[in-house]
């Protein structure tokens, strides 16, 4: 069932199952294979980016479209929809980048980074540095973070943002501790930023790390006291953590 909401002045479709978008996919396939890829991405933007569409949903259109898009037309299509600058787009952006980790996992990187980093706003950060980071921190950790090493020196915001997002995925997911814990390591290397989005990211990283692993907390005390190396956002994301343990514990 396609049910309108009003948003503004335009009038929107919220695409709820799993059913509708298969029949939207049909006919954008339908036009591809008419036209080809540029048709294709006119009618996903039309039919599904401009809609409402509710995440998991357009995970399995991101799915859909890489195993129904020849390999070598992944980037192209993922160029394009990026191109596009839509909420929406993100997730179809960083699935499909997912799903290609074992194909190329260091195009994947790169690209997640490439698209990051040329936002102006912070779901972006958020959507894509989950599902690209976060996830390939999960499955492929001892590469994945040589790279956030790397990638924690960058030069915008946008990208340390993702790191605290992808990281904070990948520790809620189960992320073995000795893992979890180089990756403290490196979030106190950035535990005295002063940039809004930095703190944001590396911040809710950390209040992860504590709510999961206050034994690594522990083991870091008197890092995390240093004033001169830890800002006081960084202690007290990590407090608000502990605090969500205990909390958790006593229920």
């Amino acid at each position: 069932m396609l049910i309108e909401v009003r948003n503004g002045y335009k009038l929107m479709r919220l695409i709820i199952k799993k059913s509708e978008i298969k029949e939207i996919l049909k006919k954008c396939f339908l036009k591809y294979n008419q036209y080809g890829l540029n048709s294709l991405i006119f009618e996903i933007r039309e039919s599904i980016l401009s809609n409402k569409v509710k995440f998991p949903i357009l995970e399995y259109c991101a799915e859909t479209i890489y195993e129904t898009l020849p390999e070598n037309q992944h980037i192209t299509f993922c160029d394009s929809i990026q191109n596009l600058k839509t909420e929406g787009g993100n997730v179809l952006l960083g699935k499909i980048l997912q799903k290609r980790l074992n194909i190329d996992f260091k195009q994947s990187i790169e690209k997640a980074t490439e698209y990051i980093a040329d936002t102006d706003i912070w779901y972006v950060s958020d959507i894509i540095g989950e599902r690209v980071y976060g996830y390939s921190l999960l499955h492929h950790p001892q590469k994945t973070i040589l790279e956030i090493k790397k990638l924690s020196k960058h030069k915008t915001n946008w990208i340390i943002r993702s790191l605290g997002a992808g990281t904070h995925y990948a520790i809620k997911k189960g992320l073995e501790k000795e893992n979890v814990k180089t990756m403290f390591e490196i979030l106190l290397s950035m535990a005295n930023a002063k940039d809004k989005e930095i703190k944001q990211g590396i911040g809710w990283a950390a209040k992860t790390t504590a709510k999961f692993h206050p034994d690594i907390i522990a083991f870091y005390k008197s890092n995390i006291e240093n004033p001169e190396k830890v800002a006081d956002w960084f202690r007290n994301k990590i407090e608000i953590g502990l605090n969500r343990n205990a909390y958790a514990k006593r229920n």
